[in-house]
């Protein structure tokens, strides 16, 4: 079949789109707060807590049931010629007749089968507070698992602010080493170019050729980071490793209003999700202990039954009920209930001292991060001024290595030093900026609105 004009005018410009999508997908800028709203959405480790929360709301819900009464249905079919069951099931079946007052049936009677229909309900009345323990408990965990959602929401911010940023410090990086490539090269030419005319030795061209070789070992190095960096990104966010991250930002010097240490411990435990969660633990610990103190009193509950016997389906039979009020108290268990109280005890003496221990752990987290961000905004000035130093120093020696005025070791170093000043302000920047969401996020207040994702 023939194709027409307008049909291969279609597939070249499918085709060419499909050629071009890798390089236009690389092309797209990728914000921070893009990053950080697909991870939130489609993050593999935050949709592990969808599970847990659902399993807790539904726990939530079965303890409400020990509230509600409790209704039975038992079905059941026995025969047999027990003298002692014959007589009682031919009275429930409401079939007993004087013949069976006859002193050979009674001790001697034919088997019987009985078809037993029951209905059993039942109610507590009161517990001494064991299902509401129950019930506590439960609501509790219901917090703790959406405390714990939050944990792990916050977890992945401060990753995903960490890994974009990385990303971003793998560019810097490539380009960095690119630029020290392509330097390389040009000096390779003109070492060449004057051993050639006479002016240099050969030993100045085997020494940048040797450079050279170097500088595009950490070209390969850096692709390899960057590579790295970008499938880190995209698990977190929920994509494939190789899809097309698209552009981050560049890493530009930011500026930061940090907080007193003392605001920042004032409201510590209001914001960390992980303190508040290790709080609600230590409450379900004080109801295990209430529950287990409620296993020494009594229980007071109704009931009512109702039954239905008869010989088979397809014949006649009675129905009974009965009803009542019962008190069940454990008098003696062989002391595994005085045990139980101890361990419960035991076990929230233990989540105490976490509690306690975790308050001192978290402000040293906070103080910390403070210090780490205090030291790496200096550290930002200080690799500014060497990046621009290292460029004029450069850019002097070259020249005079073309006047002959210097030698290829000097120009090779301020090169070296160039790239090298070029990376570390990078770096520096790099740390600034992570440093201060980590220490939003020892203090509880990173979020997508925080100033950390400025």
């Amino acid at each position: 079949m023939k194709k027409t004009p307008y049909a291969r005018n279609l597939i070249l410009a499918l085709s060419a789109l499909f050629l071009l999508s890798p390089w236009l997908a690389a092309k797209e800028k990728l914000t921070l707060e893009q990053a950080v709203r697909r991870a939130l959405e489609n993050n593999p480790d935050l949709a592990i807590d969808a599970p847990a929360r659902a399993a807790a709301a539904s726990e939530a819900e079965a303890g409400k049931a020990g509230y509600r009464p409790r209704l039975d249905l038992e079905q059941s079919v026995l025969g047999g010629n027990n003298p002692v069951y014959v007589f009682g099931t031919l009275l429930t079946q409401r079939n007993f007749t004087a013949a069976n007052f006859d002193l050979s049936a009674l001790n001697r009677p034919d088997a019987l089968a009985n078809l037993q229909t029951r209905v059993l309900a039942q109610q507590n009345l009161w517990d001494f507070g064991r299902t509401r323990q129950r019930v506590d408990s439960a609501r509790l965990g219901v917090a703790m698992a959406d405390l714990r959602h939050e944990d792990h929401q916050r977890q992945t911010l401060l990753a995903v602010i960490e890994t974009y940023y990385a990303v971003s410090l793998a560019r810097e990086s490539l380009e960095a080493a690119q630029t020290a490539l392509q330097s390389a090269e040009a000096i390779v030419k003109q070492a060449q170019a004057r051993v050639d005319s006479g002016l240099a030795v050969e030993a100045d061209l085997l020494r940048s050729q040797v450079y050279l070789a170097s500088a595009r070992q950490q070209e390969i190095q850096a692709r390899g980071r960057g590579e790295l960096a970008r499938a880190a990104l995209n698990r977190l966010m929920g994509a494939p490793f190789a899809a097309a991250v698209g552009e981050t930002a560049p890493l530009t010097r930011a500026t930061y209003a940090v907080p007193l240490e003392e605001t920042l411990w004032a409201e510590l435990r209001k914001r960390r999700p992980d303190y508040q969660g290790l709080q609600a633990e230590v409450r379900q610990a004080e109801l295990e202990v209430a529950g287990k103190k409620a296993q020494f009193y009594p229980t007071l509950g109704v009931f009512a039954a109702w039954e239905m016997d008869h010989p088979s389906l397809w014949e006649a039979g009675g129905s009974n009920w009965a009803a009542g009020l019962s008190l069940r108290w454990n008098v003696y268990a062989g002391g595994s209930d005085a045990a139980m109280l101890k361990t419960a005890k035991h076990r929230l003496e233990q989540k105490q001292r976490q509690l306690a221990a975790m308050e001192s752990a978290m402000q040293l987290e906070v103080y910390n991060a403070l210090v780490q961000v205090r030291t790496a905004e200096p550290q930002v000035q200080v690799m500014q001024a060497a990046e621009n130093q290292s460029q004029e120093s450069l850019r002097i020696l070259r020249n005079r290595y073309e006047a002959g005025l210097a030698t290829m070791t000097d120009v090779l170093s301020a090169e070296a030093a160039r790239s090298a000043a070029r990376t570390e302000l990078a770096q520096a920047i790099y740390r600034h900026r992570v440093s201060f969401a980590q220490m939003e996020f020892a203090a509880g207040v990173l979020s997508p609105d925080s100033a950390a994702m400025k």
